[in-house]
């Protein structure tokens, strides 16, 4: 097996590992946001079609089929009996998606055809560096660092959105689609500069391993474990995530407060909940940590089914998409534990993919509910789910802890 490199002993590398990997971060969930809520707007307002405009929602796919080329990459990135290739990969590739929104500004950003196949590498370029980037978070922090790391790219995801989703769209429309393209490169060069002077902990490259693969990843009973977990608690929240901005519509909020709130309120939220996940992880371990991110995620959404006035739902919204954000710090810091050191980019991964599978089926999935059983009770189902959720996290007569570092150490 390959040892994990670690930061021991280097609280300054600990911190340059955070800027780092927080960087990259930022770019990929750029990407998305230029791709999932600008360029929608922006193409529309250039006279392109519907129908053109529905192709964009295959520029998502890459996030939820990137574990088909995962080993691919992880093979690539940890050679067997040689050094990791961490650093090139992730900053070649950062340069390289730096050069496509370039290459989209050189072009004006008015051709259709040239801003979907530049989008579509984008895409597939930034679900790859993730992979890369993942594993080396594991490989190079501490159990003690996992919460931050996890910190920064939730946090870094939101941030990003705002960037691709916001700042571009405003600059788009102030002077010009071929302008906000180079502002966009400029920032996934900048973003990516602190790998350049990234000193990564050494690897060992003598011993040999075994190549990365997903059916090396599925025999271990930690990774399994890890699956049930991502799907259990992925069922609460992604019934109702795409139903809170109709409910608020539906009970009478204007669409440009509904706008503000999913926007400004939406990024605002994710933020402080990344930080208080990262406190409670900090404070009380992850496991309790997500049990109090849960439990905090139930408790709105049944106070936004019984809310009378349309403020106290706007707020369990705010309150629910904060527990959320704190949810994914606690159960990536979990998740973290039971990756492979040999192959940590596919296995956690796996469970990225999962919880991207489980989004677009219970998103279906809890529209069609509300249309039939209403809103209220789609939202105590979620609620429901959430309960069966915590009680499976804190169960321990299923056997040995599956979270704990021995054990999912024992796993490998």
């Amino acid at each position: 097996m390959r040892p994990p490199e670690t930061t021991s002993g280097a609280d300054g590398r600990g911190g340059q590992l955070l800027v780092a990997i927080g960087g990259v971060y930022v770019a990929q969930s750029l990407v998305t946001g230029v791709a999932a809520q600008a360029l929608p707007a922006l193409l529309r307002s250039q006279a392109a079609s519907l129908q053109q405009l529905g192709w964009l929602s295959l520029l998502m796919l890459p996030w939820a089929l990137k574990f088909a080329w995962a080993p691919w990459i992880e093979r690539w990135r940890l050679p067997t009996g040689r050094a990791a290739r961490s650093r090139p990969m992730v900053l070649g590739g950062q340069l390289m998606l730096a050069a496509l929104f370039a290459l989209m500004a050189a072009a004006g950003g008015g051709h259709v055809g040239l801003v979907m196949a530049a989008m579509s590498l984008a895409a597939l370029l930034a679900a790859s560096i993730d992979v890369a980037c993942d594993g080396f978070a594991i490989e190079q922090s501490q159990s003690s660092l996992r919460g931050w790391v996890n910190v920064v790219q939730v946090a870094g995801s939101y941030a990003g959105l705002l960037l691709g989703g916001g700042l571009f769209l405003l600059v788009a429309q102030w002077w010009g689609m071929a302008q906000g393209c180079l502002l966009m490169a400029s920032l996934i060069a900048l973003l990516g500069l602190p790998w350049w002077f990234l000193r990564p902990a050494a690897v060992g490259s003598s011993l040999a391993v075994r190549p990365a693969s997903l059916r090396q990843a599925w025999r271990r009973p930690a990774v399994r474990v890890g699956l049930v977990l991502t799907i259990l608690l992925a069922i609460g929240p992604r019934l109702v995530m795409g139903l809170t901005g109709a409910i608020l519509l539906d009970h009478g909020m204007p669409l440009e407060q509904l706008a503000w709130l999913q926007g400004v309120g939406g990024i605002l939220a994710g933020l402080t909940g990344a930080l208080l996940g990262g406190l409670l992880v900090r404070r009380w371990q992850a496991r309790a940590a997500l049990v109090a991110a849960l439990a905090l995620q139930a408790l709105a959404l049944l106070c936004l089914a019984g809310a009378a006035s349309l403020l106290m739902q706007a707020a369990t919204v705010w309150v629910f998409s904060m527990a959320l954000s704190a949810t994914f710090v606690a159960s990536y810091t979990l998740l973290m534990r039971c990756a492979d050191s040999a192959q940590p980019g596919v296995d956690f991964t796996l469970f990225q993919c999962a919880d991207a599978c489980m989004a677009v089926v219970l998103g279906i999935a809890g529209g069609w509910l509300a249309h039939q059983l209403g809103y209220v009770t789609v939202l105590g189902l979620a609620a429901l789910a959430l309960v069966m959720a915590i009680v499976a996290v804190c169960c321990r007569d299923i056997g040995p802890d599956p979270f704990s570092e021995k054990q999912c150490d024992a796993n490998v």
